[in-house]
């Protein structure tokens, strides 16, 4: 008894109201090493004492209640000793698995950052490939727009050329039929077969229809005109000197006489001299010279005496001068250079660029 009084003053014993749970575990492996040592120590020091007198019976069986109690703390002790070393275990394997699972989770972050790290360098390489693509589709449609250009340009230029050959064939025809039509109306005779063909091959309008008065016919030539000129000149003097009914018979006579025999001065009158036989002079120069339009001017000089006998012979010259001026245009117009905006820029045959000589 004095000895369990001093284990349970020393701590190693539980007050006798039983043991009082503080929720933790107080003592150790090694603490509960020691305390079942003492407690064995403490039961042979028991077993070993010798029997008491009967009439200490009482003390017996506090004796013997005081070594169950011991057992009873053995068997306490024993428990909670197994209970902390299967607790110290099991937190052990808690501990182990816990690292096992720090470390695990480490392995996987890791695995996760190289996972993330290959998805950004993929990410970027696809940026970077889609970039490429992007400048090669926009260098692909550079030069698709320049070859379009490119074919664009050489298209318009042999348009231009065809053009252009077309332009010149449709000159070159017009200049042959207008070279036709003024040796047709040269020779005198009908032209109209010539002035049609013209026609067709220019898409001449206006400037043909002043010769369709003439075509059925022909027009004179310059020596026709001529070789006619003696007689309409004498019966234009005839007309300027007409002899007086009550002159006298010598006045008559030799009115008469000036009709058969016309003298005038050589060369042609100064274009200031007047008087009828000054006209006479010039227009007589004029039919002379093939300036038929000098002597159409001239001719309109006259008195009306004067144009009313040559009226028919006037209108000759005026068809003539008519085709002449005609197919003069017709062949510059045909001739000409090409004019540098192309073949649509050419003016249109009824409309002709320019005014050649008469004749």
């Amino acid at each position: 008894m004095g000895g369990a009084a001093a284990l349970q003053a020393g701590g190693y014993l539980p007050a006798l109201g039983g043991v009082q749970e503080t929720g933790e575990v107080a003592a150790s492996a090694e603490q509960l090493d020691a305390l079942s040592g003492e407690v064995a120590a403490l039961r042979d020091q028991v077993q070993s004492a010798p029997a008491a007198p009967a009439e200490n019976g009482a003390a017996a069986e506090q004796l013997t209640a005081l070594g169950q109690r011991i057992e009873t703390l053995e068997t306490s002790a024993s428990t909670a000793g197994a209970e902390a070393t299967a607790g110290l275990q099991q937190a052990g394997e808690t501990a182990v698995a816990a690292q096992q699972t720090a470390t695990a989770a480490q392995e996987t972050a890791a695995a996760a950052q190289e996972t993330a790290n290959a998805a950004q360098q993929a990410a970027t390489a696809a940026q970077q490939s889609a970039t490429q693509a992007n400048e090669a589709a926009t260098a692909t449609q550079q030069a698709a727009e320049q070859a379009s250009a490119k074919v664009d340009e050489a298209a318009a230029q042999f348009e231009s050329r065809i053009a252009g050959m077309e332009a010149n064939n449709r000159r070159a025809d017009g200049a042959l039929a207008a070279a036709n039509l003024k040796s047709a109306i040269d020779q005198g005779g009908p032209f109209m077969s010539q002035l049609e063909t013209y026609a067709e091959a220019t898409g001449a309008g206006a400037a043909t229809e002043d010769l369709r008065a003439f075509a059925a016919d022909g027009v004179p030539s310059k020596q026709a005109l001529a070789a006619e000129w003696p007689a309409v000149e004498d019966k234009i003097a005839e007309s300027l000197r007409p002899a007086q009914p009550d002159a006298p018979v010598q006045e008559q006579l030799l009115s008469g006489l000036r009709s058969l025999v016309q003298v005038r001065p050589a060369g042609p009158a100064p274009a200031e001299a007047k008087g009828p036989d000054a006209v006479l002079s010039r227009l007589n120069a004029a039919i002379e010279s093939g300036d038929l339009a000098g002597w159409q001017s001239e001719w309109q000089t006259l008195p009306q005496a004067g144009q009313d006998v040559s009226q028919d012979f006037a209108s000759r010259v005026a068809a003539r001068l008519t085709a002449d001026r005609v197919v003069a245009e017709a062949l510059s117009s045909a001739l000409a250079p090409a004019p540098a905006g192309g073949a649509d820029s050419q003016p249109p045959a009824d409309q002709p660029t320019g005014q050649a000589n008469q004749g």
